[in-house]
């Protein structure tokens, strides 16, 4: 009998582990900071997915109204998700109402099966095209990608993408807030929407904005991205929020625009002078020098010089 116990034990632990694995790893506990009234962000690691942040990076947002809860995307797994719903317990105990995903990148709506799970009639609003790019596979994608490059830790996120299109120009009132969407065309990429909280002078940025991290380029356009954060900095805000790196005010969006004109420039003056597109690098590294602290900048100016070179060509003719 004795035996049949340890058994039955050893099997049914066996079963708890094998659940575990299954369920990749928990992400350990990211607090929100306020930025704004009734505004919070986490702030999130600024490198890479990789074991040690276990695929988190982003800047998950929270906008409490007079009816719940607003998020911001939500992370970069379901582990990452189900983090920022135990830290939302901690600023609020209103339920969960909406969500909004800024754009394509896994790394910033994947958390949306989280929510899903818990509040199931919360609509997740997001452009029109990453809608048609979830459909297309792009999320099976980017749940293969982070499961590897955190070496399982975000193993059982599953893709949920956004299920109601938004555009430039859409007003949503939820509670006693208006959530406005601003869409200039392709910039960090083709999906991206920024999102303005008209009452409390707050803007979500995506990543059309970083600070402290130079983000990767090869789905957006450096002239687009340029454009879309002029047009975004027109507008009447006291808070900006970053897709990546601390939240600030008008100066650190400007800081990030001044960055990209740099590199296209730095690619503009190569192209003049008849050099090729592995020469932008040296040219920029003097123009961007203020830069050279943040996260990922060794590994993607280069890649950034090259691709503004070739819009320069392009641009050409």
């Amino acid at each position: 009998m004795k035996m049949t116990i340890v058994v039955l034990c050893s099997l049914f632990l066996a079963g708890i582990t094998s659940l575990s694995a299954a369920s990749g790893t928990p992400v350990r506990d990211y607090p929100f900071e306020k930025v704004a009234e009734n505004t919070w962000v986490i702030h999130g690691p600024l490198e890479m997915p990789n074991v040690s942040n276990q695929g988190f990076m982003n800047n998950p947002g929270i906008v409490l109204t007079n009816e719940g809860v607003v998020i911001v995307d939500p992370g970069s797994s379901v582990q990452a998700g189900e983090m920022v719903l135990r830290m939302l317990e901690k600023v609020s105990d209103q339920l969960v109402i909406a969500v909004f995903n800024t754009h394509i990148h896994g790394d910033h709506w994947l958390g949306n099966q989280a929510i899903r799970t818990a509040y199931p009639d919360a609509p997740i609003y997001g452009h029109v095209e990453m809608l048609a790019m979830v459909d297309a596979g792009s999320g099976d994608t980017w749940v293969e990608l982070m499961e590897r490059l955190t070496e399982g830790a975000t193993k059982g996120t599953k893709v949920v993408g956004p299920n109601h299109a938004v555009k430039h120009g859409d007003s949503f009132k939820i509670g006693n807030k208006t959530f406005r969407i601003h869409h200039h065309g392709q910039a960090h990429t083709r999906t991206d929407i920024m999102i303005e909280i008209e009452e409390d002078g707050v803007v979500f940025l995506g990543d059309n904005v970083t600070a402290d991290r130079i983000p990767r380029m090869s789905d957006g356009n450096f002239m687009g991205n340029i454009g879309s954060v002029d047009k975004i900095l027109g507008i009447e805000a006291k808070t900006w929020v970053p897709g990546h790196g601390p939240t600030g005010d008008a100066a650190m969006v400007k800081a990030y625009r001044d960055y990209l004109q740099a590199v296209y420039s730095s690619a503009e003056k190569a192209f003049n002078a008849d050099l090729d597109s592995s020469d932008v690098k040296a040219i920029s590294l003097q123009a961007t020098i203020q830069y050279k602290g943040w996260a990922g900048y060794e590994n993607e100016l280069g890649p950034h010089g090259a691709q503004a070179y070739m819009e320069v060509e392009a641009a050409e003719f």
